[in-house]
């Protein structure tokens, strides 16, 4: 194989090593990440939370939407007891008071009693917009909500529309007390970012459900450095080097060709 040949063919190989090393950054962004707990009250009123594995008082807070601050408060929780919960421990969550029925005048009978509708129920969705350092779309412990954001939820009879900021105190925008159906979440971020995760989300809400989406957004600034698996930015650079190289060798066996 002549010498010019050899030349051809290494700056071959790289530029397709360098196109190889490229095509990870063009993935799409993944799906939003979502997490259902049911809230079952007990006999008295009270609603618990039943504690599983991986869990912290933050994700605890988050998922049914309170702070910290009163998670504490309500089971008299320092701030050592959060690095020890134990799985299966019951936490309580909220205090629901119990009514108080007043007797009022006897009904006059009817011939005939109508069929009642039930009524339908009602659960609460919220979303978390943090932001994604390391661009893995997960909400991690030292990645922090942000402030700036908008959120839009509507339904896909048309019968619930609403927007609402995101406020960036490490809390989640939730919407209490909607009706059960299906859901469409849209998420406008911050300028200065990009979407880590993918910005619409469908949901199906059940009655007495509580939905947490996240999503994640990461600085857009060039100089802004990543860890974990948003090293991806530092391997399109490679990548871009390599492939600059090897098309500046081809170019190079070219010229020495012509010359012969």
């Amino acid at each position: 194989m002549k010498k010019t040949q050899r030349f051809f063919f290494a700056s071959l190989m790289l530029s397709i090593l360098g196109v190889m090393l490229l095509l990870p950054t063009l993935a799409q962004p993944v799906q939003a990440a979502e997490a259902i707990y049911t809230a079952t009250p007990e006999s008295n009123g009270n609603i618990y939370y039943i504690v599983k594995a991986n869990d912290t008082c933050e994700s605890i807070a988050l998922l049914n939407g309170i702070t910290i601050d009163q998670l504490r408060t309500l089971n008299q929780l320092n701030v050592g007891d959060c690095d020890n919960l134990t799985i299966g421990k019951k936490l309580l969550i909220a205090v629901v008071p119990t009514a108080v029925i007043t007797a009022g005048p006897s009904a006059t009978p009817t011939s005939s009693i109508p069929t009642a509708i039930p009524p339908k129920g009602t659960g609460t969705i919220c979303v978390y917009l943090f932001n994604d350092i390391n661009g893995n779309a997960i909400a991690e412990t030292d990645e922090t909500s942000l402030a700036g954001g908008q959120v839009s939820i509507a339904s896909t009879d048309g019968s619930y529309n609403n927007t609402a900021p995101t406020t960036g105190d490490d809390i989640a925008t939730c919407f209490k007390d909607i009706n059960e159906g299906q859901y469409t979440i849209s998420v406008a971020i911050p300028q200065g970012y990009n979407a880590t995760s993918s910005q619409n989300y469908s949901i199906t809400l059940k009655s007495g459900d509580t939905s947490t989406i996240d999503f994640g957004a990461q600085v857009s600034s060039s100089n802004e450095k990543t860890s974990g698996t948003g090293g991806s930015i530092w391997l399109a650079i490679l990548g871009g080097l390599i492939l600059i190289v090897g098309v500046g060798i081809g170019v190079y066996a070219y010229f020495v060709s012509q010359r012969r």
